[in-house]
């Protein structure tokens, strides 16, 4: 029989009485705090959250209805399905970037090539940028120099001076701000290269061999 009969014949004859006095024909059967089953035509306030089954005037299930979640277990939920939907989007745009890699390059050496033309034009990004710096740090340093000399000769240092090698420091922090993005774009591009390298290498490997059974 594909219909579950309720567990016990005292839980079945509570469900046909309360059968009898329901209108609709079916009851609804829950678990109170003491752990005993009780059945009626409707489930009290208190226990509208658990698990009930309902009945029909046979005593037979026709619904189970699951308790309600608690707020822990609907975050929990959520966060899961937030995970499962990221790692889905995460493996489309692989597959998506694997493409690439293989229809834009012939094998490895072209990555290589690709990488060390975008490198050479940060190095020498990299190197216009480190010589101004130095540049800007020996005319801060002369500058100085002058401001100090004029205050020992007991003169007033001109305006110019100081306006000058405040211009100076401002140049001095910029040229360093712009150093440090390129030698950190540098160090990314080459990051970014390494893993397509490897993973160009994991996608046109060839597959693993069988292992050579045993004679029996």
């Amino acid at each position: 029989m594909s219909n579950r009969l309720i567990p016990t014949a005292v839980v079945a004859v509570a469900c046909l009485l309360a059968a009898a006095a329901a209108h609709a024909g079916q009851i609804v059967c829950w678990t109170d705090n003491t752990g005993h089953r009780t059945c009626g035509d409707r489930v009290p306030p208190e226990y509208a959250k658990g698990e009930r089954q309902v009945y029909d005037k046979s005593g037979r299930v026709v619904e189970t209805r699951p308790r309600q979640k608690t707020p822990e277990e609907i975050a929990e939920a959520e966060r899961q399905a937030a995970e499962d939907k990221a790692a889905r989007q995460s493996a489309v745009e692989q597959a998506a970037y694997d493409k690439f890699l293989l229809e834009t390059f012939s094998g490895v050496g072209e990555l290589m090539k690709a990488r060390d033309a975008r490198l050479q034009l940060i190095d020498t990004r990299l190197k216009l940028a480190e010589k101004s710096l130095a540049d800007n740090e020996i005319g801060i340093q002369q500058l100085q120099e002058q401001i100090a000399d004029t205050e020992e000769a007991d003169k007033s240092v001109p305006e110019r001076l100081n306006k000058r090698l405040k211009e100076f420091q401002r140049t001095l922090t910029d040229n360093r701000r712009a150093v440090d993005k390129l030698r950190t774009e540098r160090a990314e591009l080459v990051a970014k290269y390494d893993r397509d390298i490897t993973r160009y290498h994991e996608l046109t490997a060839p597959p693993p061999s069988p292992a050579p059974q045993e004679s029996p």
